[in-house]
């Protein structure tokens, strides 16, 4: 079984997998905000990014169908920190 985080461990956690760019500082920053104690965080934390993620893949699919492959890739590099995002608090 996983141990429990405390809040400053989730958070360097979140920091050493994706910290370092605009998004990914906004994405640590809405999850050590909504951190839950006592072992829920990692629930919260996965159902947060899982939203992010599908509102991400929507932006990404609509921009390529529209033919704007910039906005596409952005969408496509947001995507891929909350993956490793996901990855780290797995």
């Amino acid at each position: 079984m996983q141990q429990i985080m405390t809040k400053d461990e989730f958070k360097k956690v979140l920091t050493d997998a994706i910290g370092g760019s605009a998004y990914g500082d906004e994405v640590i920053a809405d999850l050590v905000a909504n951190f839950g104690e006592e072992g829920k965080y990692a629930q919260n934390a996965k159902d947060r990014l899982d939203d992010r993620l599908g509102t991400l893949k929507g932006w990404e699919k609509k921009h390529r169908e529209e033919g704007d492959a910039a906005k596409a890739d952005e969408e496509a590099a947001k995507i891929a920190i909350v993956e490793k995002a996901l990855k780290a608090i797995a």
